[in-house]
């Protein structure tokens, strides 16, 4: 201060100059300056953060409005489109209704009921013959409700006795088939190393019925006479159906299920209907595929099932399809013209009802969700201020 020849300051002055110069004290800059402005630097920070979240908020709300648009007109084109198939399909089957009826064009094949069981045990309203395990109810653990778990030998035990009971002609059979796992395992291998019995047609019995998820029923001349024209083994010599997981079924115990994963190499012509596929050399896995054999007191076959895909996100080159359309589709040969033999497509009732409205629905929760979490959040600090201020 001397130095720039000014009066020095009394607030820069020690606290000793300013007593001896008579002047009452003066406190220091520090004293006289107010508080940090922490309080308006959280202010700040939540109101930006308050603007961040309504901008946020905005555009989760015109997005889902924008979205909710699209799929009530995706809805009302569904349900448009839905109906006019339904007249067009109502009136068309009508008419081949009245024409078929007038030229008694009938289809033999809808005149065929297909075999249901002939052995029947707990559909004869007999849950008594059903044993289940103890501890596996159907909630808490097993603890609570009906148990769920069959006991299979138990079951079988009892199923057994009461089929041989109201069914005399297997127990007076000298095959001795109901509930013998050997024995049946036995008899559908035996099938099944005979090209189902497409090579051997004394296997199957005389009202035999061949039934897929699609084709069938199909009686025995039928399908020995599709079996020989389809050339399954000169198409594919190397292939390998893959059965396994025998299984007997406890509560239809003249009948065995199983399971196959085939794999087959397309090294032959390959006869489908009236067309012909030379070999393509391409090897295909097909989906896992249910099937069951039923058998009579005699040890032949009257109902074999199978085809049945139980898993259609396995065998990515079928896309869903078992059997013969799962390969046909899965070598790329043709598109079959029909919906059946194609992969499955959801319908447009499906997609609008169990689809397309419940993903309204959810878009609109989480967005409400969503603003009640960042309103409480916004509160929270305004709160803790608030009751800050009350107890300074």
């Amino acid at each position: 201060n001397a130095a720039d020849n000014r009066q020095p300051s009394p607030f820069s002055a020690p606290r000793e100059i300013a007593y001896a110069c008579n002047c009452k004290q003066i406190p220091n800059l520090k004293d006289r300056n107010p508080a940090p402005p922490q309080n308006r630097t959280k202010y700040t920070g939540t109101k930006v953060k308050r603007l961040i979240e309504l901008e946020e908020m905005l555009v989760a709300y015109t997005r889902t409005v924008i979205s909710t648009a699209g799929h009530v007109s995706c809805v009302c084109v569904l349900f448009g489109s839905n109906l006019l198939i339904n007249v067009i399909d109502s009136a068309a089957r009508s008419l081949v209704k009245v024409i078929s009826t007038v030229t008694a064009a009938q289809i033999e094949q809808d005149l065929r009921t297909p075999h249901v069981e002939r052995v029947r045990t707990f559909q004869d309203n007999r849950d008594d013959l059903i044993v289940c395990r103890p501890g596996t109810g159907a909630a808490e653990g097993g603890k609570s409700g009906p148990n769920q778990v069959m006991d299979e030998a138990e079951t079988l035990k009892k199923t057994v006795a009461y089929a041989k009971e109201k069914y005399p002609d297997f127990d007076l059979s000298s095959m001795d088939i109901l509930g013998n796992q050997k024995k049946l395992k036995e008899l559908a291998t035996n099938l099944i190393c005979n090209e189902l019995g497409g090579d051997d047609p004394s296997l199957l019995s005389d009202d035999f019925q061949f039934l897929f998820p699609v084709v069938g029923p199909l009686t025995k001349t039928q399908f020995v006479e599709a079996f020989s024209q389809f050339k399954v083994r000169e198409a594919f010599p190397t292939s390998s159906a893959n059965f396994y997981n025998f299984q007997v079924d406890p509560l239809e115990p003249n009948r065995i299920w199983m399971m196959s994963r085939g794999a087959y190499e397309h090294l032959g012509t390959l006869c489908f209907g009236p067309s012909k596929f030379p070999a393509t050399n391409k090897r295909i896995c097909l989906p896992p595929q249910c099937f069951s054999m039923s058998f009579n007191a005699q040890g032949k076959c009257y109902k074999l099932t199978g085809g049945y895909n139980v898993d259609r996100s396995a065998g990515v080159e079928t896309e869903g399809l078992g059997g013969m359309f799962g390969i046909v589709h899965a070598l790329g040969l043709m598109k079959l013209p029909f919906a059946e033999g194609r992969p499955w497509k959801r319908s447009l009732m499906w997609e609008a009802l169990s689809l397309r409205i419940p993903q309204v629905i959810d878009d609109w929760k989480s967005v409400l969700a969503t603003e009640m979490t960042a309103t409480k959040s916004l509160k929270a600090p305004e709160t803790r201020s608030g009751e800050k201020r009350k107890s300074q």
